[in-house]
């Protein structure tokens, strides 16, 4: 028997809210493996964790551009993929600190090869945020 389809609207959206958040904790720790000497990375995540489910999933959910993911483009992803930009409204500080984006890893040699060679991992994971995304979408609508 599957429990989650016996959920009503509200329990189904709050269980994908804090999946999402799982998932994006996941994701950022992948990152910090991958680049330990990011402090950017560390803060994300350290941001993630103040902040309530929903607002994540707002913040995702307008930062990330779902159609340019999808279409796997990559100039998006290195360049112009801000995951919590504006998180401070969520937050109510009025210091904002730097964003984190693979931008940042581009500019240094090191981090750049080492983006390339774990770009599918890192497709991987932003698709899996879009899957959850979608679905609490479908549950709003």
């Amino acid at each position: 028997m599957n429990i989650y389809n016996n959920l009503n609207k509200e329990e189904k959206y709050l269980i994908l809210v804090r999946k999402l958040k799982e998932a994006f904790y996941s994701f950022t720790d992948d990152l910090l493996e991958v680049f330990p000497k990011n402090n950017n990375i560390f803060i994300q995540r350290i941001i993630v964790h103040q902040l309530p489910d929903t607002s994540l999933y707002k913040l995702l959910k307008k930062n990330i551009n779902i159609n340019l993911i999808e279409e796997k483009d990559i100039l998006y992803l290195k360049y112009d993929l801000y995951f919590l930009k504006d998180y401070e409204q969520y937050l109510n500080e009025n210091i904002s600190s730097n964003y984190f984006s693979f931008k940042e890893l581009i500019n240094l040699n090191d981090s750049n090869s080492t983006l390339e060679e774990n770009i599918e991992m890192i497709w991987d994971w932003i698709n899996i945020l879009i899957v959850i995304i979608k679905n609490i979408d479908k549950l709003l609508e």
